[in-house]
């Protein structure tokens, strides 16, 4: 049972052959991961102060298996771990029913404006 999901259709920029990360024509590692990164991110913001935002910190993923451009794929957010400013996810992704992902992903809760003065 998920706490929260949001689905994905994928396309061509979503291919390893456009990402550089493999030749085929199918879901790369970096779109799933940034997938499951916008998922937490969109997560978050609901519960966020309109002064604050996330940030990723620390991702681990397993690809488990190939998805075909044109598919739609879904993020499941399962757990949710609160510990001070960092957020702490389990994620899987499927594809129709078959689980295509699955990993770890850390948010830092940041006060924007003092996070982009820092920049400077």
């Amino acid at each position: 049972m998920s706490i929260y999901s949001k689905s994905y259709v994928t396309t061509p920029q979503h291919s390893a052959m456009n990402w550089g990360s493999g030749s085929l024509n199918v879901l790369s590692t970096p779109s799933m991961i940034a997938f499951i990164e916008n998922a937490a991110f969109l997560y978050c913001e609901e519960y966020l102060d309109v002064s604050k935002t996330t940030v990723g910190a620390q991702i681990t993923v397993q690809h488990l298996a190939a998805t075909k451009i044109g598919q739609t794929v879904e993020v499941k957010i399962l757990a949710v771990e609160k510990d001070g400013s960092h957020t702490h996810f389990q994620i899987e992704v499927y594809e129709g029913g078959k689980l295509i992902g699955k990993g770890e992903h850390t948010r830092v809760t940041i006060d924007i404006k003092k996070f982009l003065g820092n920049l400077e």
